[in-house]
């Protein structure tokens, strides 16, 4: 058994995953009474599901000292990060579980970001080379 375990148990479902959609609001008039709803994006189960299992590394491996993700990500040399372009392949362990937390927290901030990096194959990507490192 492996750290990565409860992360990598997901690939498969994610693969096969539509991984959410956008919820648009067209019922209401967006007048006071009536306000219109910000769109927000509904994840899947398995999704929801990777989200926890982000989370729950966090926890479960203090020795990565995630909480500080975005300082892991500018040491390695990623100042600026474009998900859907974003090279993994010469990633380590540590700096994949960073760039996998920053998507994951920055869901907090910008609605639809996990979605895009699903969209963009970033975190099928992390996972495979995250697959690597126990093999």
């Amino acid at each position: 058994m492996t750290k990565f375990d409860e992360l990598l148990k997901l690939e498969e479902a994610l693969n096969k995953d539509k991984f959410g959609e956008w919820v648009i609001d067209n019922k209401h008039k967006g007048t006071k009474d009536d306000p219109i709803h910000l769109p927000f994006p509904n994840y899947t189960e398995a999704v929801r599901k990777f989200m926890k299992a982000v989370y729950n590394f966090i926890e479960h491996n203090p020795d990565y000292n995630l909480y500080n993700y975005s300082e892991i990500l500018e040491q390695k040399g990623y100042n600026h990060i474009d998900i859907k372009t974003i090279d993994v392949s010469n990633m380590d362990d540590k700096c994949i579980m960073a760039l996998l937390t920053y998507i994951v927290r920055g869901e907090r901030f910008c609605d639809g970001l996990i979605l895009s990096a699903f969209e963009a194959g970033t975190i099928q990507k992390c996972l495979k080379k995250l697959k690597e490192f126990v093999q």
